[in-house]
């Protein structure tokens, strides 16, 4: 039994053996407490090991990517990253072999969202390590502005980048672990995928799909001993607002979200979330919520749904009432967020990650968004 189901029971047990003795059921309650008692003491699980396994990342040059590919090759792991532009790849290579000298990393141009990409990029890693053992689907981009601002061009970019890819990915590798007996994928979704945010409601919708369909092919796919596990991160310190897509008032659309990814006890260090997603991941967990913040807002949606939606939209009363349907990247949008009072003093550590986590300027908001 996977030990996070096993803490589950026992945790579920344990509350059940309160409430019989609250109701004077004593030998029930004895029988319950013992059951969590017992469950506490038996071992899960053995956890899967990374030490030499061969992780294939994509979006693996820069952000959460990148970290997760730290903290792999930490392990012993041998990875892949997967991106679309060289010199991303080049310098992420060069991050990690500066830190890990004897890491063993592979890089591929890859676009994600075309599916013979796709199978070569995953077949060079099979070339250069013998093996596949884990898929990360991390690709993604985030669209922000009003509503009136968005068309289905960007509803569809995203359903591209952040479904139909992990769909792709997953139909190309699904018969290579079928013969090796089972694999690992791991499919990075989003809080935004349980609950929807103002003015990212493209990203909202694709991430929405995404969850849908990693929950269901985790179900499925477990009888022929694949794992799925499905991540859903919060707000996090990569730096990653400057390549984000704008529309609206774009400066003001870029202050609030830039200043929100910064927030200390808001945000989350991505060396943090790379560790959880792994142990999750190595543990076989269905899902993972990464925050505190993240429970406490899914939780607060499950119990009092009208509440938080009303919290909801008094957020969306202040958000930024500008309408341009021009699409520009977070790096072009950035001149309020440095200049107002309010945002300037996030301005040292904004740049502090982008550097950290590789990112750097882009002016291509079309490219970013994956329509070219």
């Amino acid at each position: 039994m996977k030990r996070t189901l096993k803490n589950e029971l026992a945790i579920i047990s344990g509350l059940g053996a309160m409430g019989c003795l609250l109701l004077r059921k004593p030998k029930a309650a004895a029988l319950m407490g013992g059951f969590s008692a017992g469950l506490c003491l038996t071992a899960g699980t053995k956890a899967f090991e990374w030490a030499d396994k061969s992780v294939f990342i994509t979006g693996g040059s820069r952000g959460l990517g990148l970290a997760l590919a730290k903290q792999l090759v930490a392990h012993g792991a041998k990875v892949t990253l997967a991106a679309r532009k060289f010199d991303e790849l080049a310098r992420a290579r060069e991050i990690l072999l500066n830190e890990y000298p004897a890491a063993e990393v592979c890089t591929v141009i890859c676009d994600v969202t075309k599916k013979n990409e796709l199978a070569i990029a995953m077949k060079e890693a099979i070339s250069a390590f013998g093996v596949l053992d884990v898929i990360v689907n991390n690709a993604g981009s985030i669209s922000v502005g009003p509503l009136d601002s968005m068309t289905r061009v960007d509803f569809e970019a995203q359903m591209k980048l952040h479904l139909y890819a992990a769909v792709e990915s997953t139909d190309i590798i699904r018969p290579y672990f079928k013969r090796r007996g089972g694999g690992r994928i791991i499919n990075i979704c989003s809080l935004g995928g349980k609950s929807a945010v103002p003015h990212m409601l493209p990203y909202n919708a694709s991430k929405f799909a995404l969850a849908g369909y990693s929950q269901g092919a985790g179900i499925e796919l477990s009888q022929e001993n694949i794992t799925v596990t499905t991540v859903y991160p919060t707000l996090m310190q990569t730096g990653s607002p400057i390549q984000a897509v704008f529309k609206g008032d774009h400066e003001k659309e870029f202050a609030w979200f830039d200043f929100a990814d910064n927030l200390p006890l808001l945000s989350m260090r991505p060396e943090t979330a790379a560790k959880k997603i792994l142990r999750a991941a190595s543990l076989g967990d269905a899902e993972l919520v990464l925050s505190p913040v993240g429970k406490l807002r899914v939780l607060g949606g499950a119990l009092f749904p009208e509440l938080v939606n009303a919290v909801m939209v008094f957020i969306g009363s202040l958000m930024p009432k500008g309408q341009s349907g021009v699409r520009q990247t977070g790096y072009q949008s950035r001149g309020h967020f440095e200049n107002s009072l309010l945002t300037k003093p996030m301005k040292h550590r904004a740049r502090q990650a982008e550097l950290k986590n590789n990112q750097y300027p882009s002016e291509d908001a079309e490219f970013n968004l994956g329509l070219h």
